[in-house]
């Protein structure tokens, strides 16, 4: 039987025929995106066209600087939680993204975070200053550049100070981080440096000198504001050895809540144009501003030899032009000093007071003499170094207690190094007692100890109380006996010693040490000029 053939109506025909062309279309477009988005996608794995750093970070796109030209870009493929996490400074790649006013186009956007920050451009704020419009801050960046005049945004003027190092972006300038180092971390500073007035022998006159000046004005304000005049800013001058650092240190100590800072030549001279001038206002500086902060009560800048930084201006014409600069700038902060903070106090020592320059030394108020211990000094300074030796037990027995026998050591080396009597050199001679400085007894009182000290030692190794088997064995492997010469020693100390704790300093150890340095110091005086030195001319007369 035939089958009939399905007669399809011409509206149905006309229909599918009409649906067959739209799917056609459907197709042909497909395939026309299709195409695009493989290039799309082929493009976006390429290779970055560019990287850069951003500056700013804005809600749909970030400002970034390629090559010093500053374009805003979109944030492209980014994730949100990369687009939160990324800062000012960090370096990104830009390629080509998806543009979305033209799907089948593309654009310039970020495609990826690089794990680099931007070098920081590190400068120097010198000053603040306020206008109508807000604040400007004066930056150096050293080197011989020029300054830059910033104007600051607020959070930016919130976390700088004058003095302070700040990170700069390059190209913008702007303060992307602060560093708070300490200022004088290559300084000698301590709080209190715990040396007593009563702790220096002799030196009454510049004791005195110093309570006057210091001390006293700060217990009675009132009538020294009103009647007195302050000396605040002092030079002491003398030979080597003499106490002119014990004393400031003194000084410092007596003071409550007092910091001192010690300060030396080397510390403050540098190849860099200016930086050695900007060193010496930032001591001055950051001394004020820890009293006007209230972290400190009192403030000491102590000036060691500071004849070499402020020589008398143009001895050195060949010179980088530093030394005279420096000078130039301790004139102008000495000149202003009372402007300051009135508990800081300035202080300059140097043994050659001839050669600081004449204009500098009369910013000073008073200048003192720390002379040279003479015989009635000395008798001062050795009981302080006799407290802090051990004595001979032998010696005590025959002073009758280690109190006297502290004293008679005192007196007796005293005696014997002012017996009338020269030490002869090879460049020529000095009286034994002319070597004499505070520094030089504490020289003979440590070599004293030390010797009888080693004695100590030596007879507790040979009686076997030293139980650090590695120690022992090391006096062993290096053979320490043998340069100590210790058998030769031990039979005497055997005999004269029941006890270890029986040995201590007698007058002969003194004396020998004396012997041992006097030689060399005798010659030290001598090419120091002392006997030929010109009468100090301290430009001041009370």
């Amino acid at each position: 039987m035939e089958t009939e053939e399905e007669y399809i109506p011409r509206y149905e025909y006309e229909r599918l025929e009409s649906e067959y062309r739209r799917l056609m279309r459907k197709y042909e477009e497909t395939e026309a995106y299709k195409e695009d988005l493989e290039k799309l996608v082929s493009k976006s794995r390429a290779p970055p066209l560019d990287c850069g750093f951003v500056v700013e970070k804005t809600e749909e796109s970030a400002i970034v600087n390629l090559n010093g030209a500053l374009k805003a870009l979109p944030y492209g493929t980014l994730s949100n939680n990369e687009i939160s996490e990324l800062k000012e400074g960090k370096y990104v790649f830009i390629g080509r993204i998806p543009d979305r006013s033209s799907p089948s186009g593309f654009t310039i956007g970020i495609t990826k975070i690089y794990d680099r920050m931007a070098d920081l451009e590190v400068g120097e704020i010198e000053d603040l200053r306020q206008d109508d419009e807000g604040w400007i801050g004066e930056i150096s960046t050293g080197k011989g550049r020029s300054k830059i005049y910033k104007r600051l945004r607020g959070d930016e003027k919130d976390k700088i100070k004058v003095g302070m190092k700040v990170g700069l972006l390059p190209g913008t300038s702007d303060i992307i981080k602060s560093y708070t180092a300490k200022e004088f971390s290559h300084y000698e500073i301590t709080k209190s440096p715990e040396v007593s007035f009563n702790d220096i022998g002799g030196l009454k006159s510049v004791k005195q000198e110093l309570i006057n000046s210091i001390i006293l004005p700060m217990l009675n304000p009132e009538d020294y504001a009103k009647y007195g005049e302050r000396s605040r800013r002092i030079l002491m001058y003398g030979p080597p050895g003499c106490g002119k650092t014990m004393c400031a240190k003194a000084l410092a100590s007596a003071l409550p809540n007092c910091e001192f800072v010690k300060v030396g030549a080397g510390e403050l001279f540098s190849m860099w144009l200016g930086e050695s001038e900007r060193n010496v206002r930032m001591i001055f500086k950051t001394a004020n501003d820890k009293l006007e902060e209230g972290e400190n009560d009192y403030g000491v800048i102590f000036f060691d030899e500071i004849d070499a930084l402020a020589q008398e201006r143009g001895m050195y014409t060949g010179s980088s032009g530093a030394p005279e600069r420096v000078t130039g700038q301790l004139l102008d902060l000495l000149d202003g000093f009372y402007s300051l903070h009135p508990h800081l106090t300035v202080i300059g020592a140097t043994n050659r007071l001839h050669l600081i320059d004449s204009a500098f030394r009369a910013r000073f108020d008073k200048i003192i003499e720390a002379p040279k211990a003479d015989e009635e000094a000395a008798l001062a300074i050795t009981p302080i170094y006799a407290r802090k030796i051990p004595i001979d037990h032998y010696l005590a027995e025959e002073q009758g207690g280690e109190a006297e026998a502290r004293a008679y050591l005192a007196n007796a080396i005293v005696e014997y190094i002012y017996k009338d009597a020269y030490v002869e050199t090879e460049i020529g001679r000095i009286k034994s007692g002319d070597t004499v400085t505070g520094r030089f007894i504490a020289q003979i009182f440590h070599y004293a100890r030390d010797k009888a000290l080693e004695e100590r030692t030596l007879l507790t190794l040979k009686r076997g109380k030293i139980n650090d088997e590695a120690l022992r064995q090391m006096w062993q492997d290096e053979r320490i006996a043998e340069i100590l010469d210790v058998e030769s020693k031990m039979d005497e100390l055997q005999k004269r010693y029941k006890h270890i704790e029986d040995i201590g300093v007698n007058l002969e150890l003194l004396k020998e040490g004396f012997d041992k340095f006097v030689q060399r110091r005798a010659e030290e005086m001598i090419v120091s000029g002392y006997e030929v030195l010109p009468e100090e001319d301290t430009g001041m007369h009370y």
